[in-house]
Order: C-alpha cells, then structure tokens, then sequence
C-alpha cells in the first residue's frame, strides 16, 4: 500500500478498508474503521481475510433484514465480485451502518462504510436549517410580500413596507391598490393575472413614480399554491434598481479591498482551472512560495504529480474540500527544499470550474520539529546516538536477528583518567575530550551501525553481521591504538586513554540486555587488569553464573 494511498484514505471521515482482490486479505484500514470498528479491531487488522470480520458480523451484529447468515453471505458474494454494490445494513455497538463495495485502488476491493446515525443527525439538521430559512425572509433586505386572489397581502417584510415608506402593521391585510401606486398596482396586476390561472413565474425590469419620484425596479413573481395544490395567490419581490447599482459599486469597491488584502496577506492565496492546472490568479505570497515569477502560466503540477493530482481532486470532491495537506517543494535554483502545507476547496472562477489553494511555508516548523527530534534522540555535547536510540536500536536488532545465525558484538568504552582531568583542568577540557573521542570512534568504526554516548565518560558500540570473535578483537585492537594517540588541549597532553569491554554472539539466541551487561562486565574486567586494554568477555569472568560452560 503506496503511503500517498494511505495518506488519503486517512482524510476520508468515513470507514474505509481496502482487500486484496484475490486473497480478500486486508491490506489497509484507515483511522476512521478503526475508531467506528473498534469492538471488531481483533479481527479487522491487516493480513487478515474479510471473512473473519463477516463471520464476527453474524455471531455480533443485527442484521436489517433479520438473518445474519444469509446476510453475510449474500455481502461475501458481492465482495468477491469486486464490484460496485450495496451491501446489506447492520447495527454494530449500537451503531447503524451502511456499506458497499467498489473497486479500490492498486488492484484492491474498497469497502466504504458509513454511520447512518450521522445521516440522520445531517438530515435534522437540514430540517432545522429549512425552518430558519423561512424565519429569514421575514429580515431579507430584499422586499418580499405574499398577496392572495383576492390582492390582498397577507404577509410582507419589513424591506416591502419601507419601499411604501410605511410599517409592516400598516400593509399587512391591505389591499396592494391601497399601498402602491396606480400605474405600479396596474403593471404588477397585468404580469400577475397569468400566475393566477397556470402555475408560473415572471421576471421583468419595471418602471413607476413614487411621490414625485421616478423609479426603476426589478419584479419577481410566482404562482403561490394551497397544501390542497390549487393556486392561492402570489408571492413577489421588488428591488429598487438604483439601490442595487449603489450595492454593485460596494461589492465593487470591497473586491478591489479584498484583493488588494489578498495580495498583501501573509499566507499564499491562488485559484487554478479545474481541468489545466493553470493558475489564474495568486497573490505575491504565492508567487514567493512557489518561487514562478519567471514562470509562464504556471500549472498545479509544481505542487502535485499527475496521479496524485487525480486522487486530490476526487477528494476534495468527496469530502467537499481537502485541508492541511503537507507538500515536500524543491524547484532549480531553490538552495533547500521548502515545505508548504495547503488547502484545496472548489469554487467557480469567471464561469469556470476552479481550485481555491490556501498555501503556507512550515519549512521551519518542518526543521524545529526535526531538531527536536535530533534533540531526543542524539547527544548534545558530541553528536552521538544517545542512551535512548542506542537501547530502541538495540531492541529493534534483537527482533531483526531473532532466529538467525547473523553475528554480532557490542563494545563498551570508558575512559581512563576522565575524572582526574575534570578536576584538574576543569569540564572544558573534559567536554573537548568526549568530542574528539566521539570523532576518534566515528573515525576508527566507519563500519558500526550505532555509536553512542551512555552518559558520562562511556561510549557504546553496535556491530550486526561485522565479522566473528577474531574481526571484533581487532576492531577492539584498532580503537585502542586511535585512543592511545595523545589528547592534546592546549599544548598539554590530557592523559587519556580507554578500556574496552565487548562481547561476540550469535544474534539468532542474543538477549541484547544481557549482552550489554556482559560487555560491560568485560569493560570493568579491562580496568581492573590495568587499563587502556580489551576485554572479550567469556564465561570464565563468571564462574559463578557459568559453572557448566568453565568446567
């Protein structure tokens, strides 16, 4: 499974598990079948068929048509078709879903389950929104009145009534010959009489006197029906012409605002055409980012490859956008890569199908969070792996070996002479010395897979498939001919020298705890024979542990 695969399915809301298509093995889950599928978690993971989770279906869940059994089986037959097909419903941990089966990507069947008490809370919400839609005619700025056959208006906002110069209280339940002008009452009656009659709309451009006045409006009527479906009146709008014209300098003049903003803003702002790619409009945010000022209409595949520009757009057609998506840049001539993270959201752009990107540079959030990293996993002073990698390294070595016959060793070094130096020429000579052994030992072990600093004076060595009992005591051989080369701090020789511990061992049978340990023992076995030597450690060092192995 592709991490771009991966990482898109992760932004679907609902659960989406991809099968291989012949084996009907799992070979991805993404988070949201993980959170809705949790109670069935123990036979969803990857590799396993989709027959133990459809079994688990039957023996756990409720089925809508009542037979579990049948139920499953009619779903496996559709899955092993791999194609296009609903599956039957069930209830699952009090949840109700909806599935169904479609081709996946990379030769895979896709099964895309939903949460059908979200679509139930979605369509609730749909209805409480048509209820507040209704309560919002009544404040539209527009003016709005709903008048039965009889012309007498029976509901009009606030907006209808100022267009008279009079209050809501005043027309309701009058006549529109009452209200309104007589060449304004004729012309809406002439355009209504139709709509009275057949069900219908008009639109027209109208011209009347108010007061002493002249004025241009733009009407709008409909056909109003009963719930029993016979006409019952009209509803209609007029908008005074020159109010809008004042309205379109506005919106006018706030787009020139907007744009200039957007041309100033901070973050990286451009709209490209759905079907080319080309870039219609970005801001200079944009253009720095994406360093195309000397570009010729530039095209999306700056930021995305063709395939993945397919999959992105699918997505945001699916999910209705595609938000915080973290793109690697590097074009000729940039020095260093630069990292963005985008948002993409659909729009229509002059008349055509558009792309919204919102685009900011994390390339330094990229970089703390990897010194962070560094930080975490790294020794301040000398640059080594510290005690934390060394011992993640070693446990992920004993699980790589588990089982084989691969060789390994792993040193321990400390110095000799590191306190007395400390307390007579102080910690920056001290610090200078763990630095240039650390170059000494990255020098000397090009070879190792891991050097680090434990702590203290004391180093660590990791070699996997290196060489046996006689390749490792040379490389023990060639670290103490490169630390017994003096440690020279201004101008005085620091007295240093190094005592080795390691141990050799088959990888398939190693405990790597254990291993460490025996080096280390080696290492004070070293010291205590008289410093600045080797040790190998053997059973002998410990009889007392190894009574069978000396005798």
């Amino acid at each position: 499974m592709s991490p771009e695969v991966a990482a898109t399915a992760a932004l679907s809301r609902d659960s989406l598990i991809l099968l291989e298509r012949s084996s009907l093995k799992v070979v991805h889950a993404n988070p949201a079948a993980a959170k809705h599928l949790e109670d069935a978690k123990s036979v969803m993971r990857v590799g396993t068929e989709i027959k133990q989770f459809l079994a688990y279906l039957a023996k756990n869940g409720e089925f809508v048509s009542g037979d579990g059994v049948g139920a499953v089986r009619d779903a496996l037959a559709s899955i092993s078709a791999g194609k296009q097909a609903d599956l039957p419903g069930f209830r699952l941990s009090g949840k109700i879903f909806t599935w169904h089966c479609a081709q996946g990507p990379s030769d895979t069947t896709a099964l895309v389950l939903r949460d059908a008490g979200k679509a139930q809370e979605l369509a609730k919400a749909l209805a409480d929104h048509k209820i507040f839609i209704q309560h919002l005619i009544d404040v539209l700025p527009t003016p709005v009145y709903i008048k039965n056959l009889d012309g007498v208006i029976s509901r009009c906002n606030g907006a209808f009534a100022a267009f008279f110069e009079q209050k809501p209280e005043d027309v309701i339940g009058a006549k529109f010959s009452k209200i309104a002008p007589e060449d304004l009452n004729k012309t809406v009656a002439d355009h209504e009489a139709p709509l009275l009659k057949q069900e219908g709309q008009v639109r027209d451009e109208i011209a009347f006197m108010l007061g002493d006045q002249e004025r241009v409006a733009l009407f709008a009527a409909s056909s109003l029906k009963a719930p029993s479906g016979a006409i019952a009146g009209t509803i209609g709008s007029l908008i005074d012409v020159s109010s809008l014209k004042k309205a379109q300098t506005e919106v006018a003049q706030a787009t020139q605002r907007l744009t200039g903003l957007l041309e100033s803003a901070p973050v990286g702002v451009a709209i490209s055409n759905r079907d080319d790619g080309v870039f219609r409009f970005f801001n200079r945010t944009f253009e720095t980012l994406l360093d195309i000022a000397e570009v010729n209409d530039p095209t999306d595949s700056i930021l995305l490859s063709e395939r993945y520009r397919k999959q992105s757009l699918k997505d945001m057609d699916m999910l209705g956008e595609l938000k915080d998506v973290e793109l690697r840049l590097r074009r000729p001539g940039m020095s260093e890569a630069r990292w963005l993270k985008t948002s993409l959201e659909p729009l229509t752009f002059e008349g055509e199908e558009a792309v919204l990107w919102w685009t900011s540079d994390i390339t330094k959030q990229k970089h703390a969070a990897r010194e962070l990293q560094n930080k975490a996993n790294n020794d301040e002073l000398t640059g080594l792996a510290n005690r934390a990698r060394f011992m993640q390294k070693l446990d992920q070595c004993e699980a790589v070996l588990r089982g084989t016959d691969t060789p390994a060793s792993i040193f321990i070094l400390d110095l000799d002479g590191f306190k007395n130096l400390n307390d007579t020429k102080g910690h920056a000579a001290g610090d200078w010395v763990l630095v240039e052994t650390a170059k000494r030992l990255k020098r000397v072990s090009r070879r190792a897979d891991e050097v680090a600093r434990l702590g203290g004076d004391e180093f660590c060595l990791l070699f996997i498939n290196k060489g046996t009992e006689d390749d490792m005591t040379k490389m023990a051989d060639d670290i103490l001919a490169e630390m017994t080369k003096p440690f020279i701090w201004q101008e005085h020789d620091c007295g240093i020298s190094a005592s080795i511990g390691f141990s050799v061992f088959a990888g398939g049978n190693s405990d790597m705890s254990e291993q460490l340990r025996r080096a280390d023992k080696a290492m004070y076995e070293a010291k205590n024979s008289g410093k600045a030597q080797s040790c190998l450690y053997s059973p002998a060092l410990e009889p007392e542990i190894h009574q069978d192995d000396v005798e």
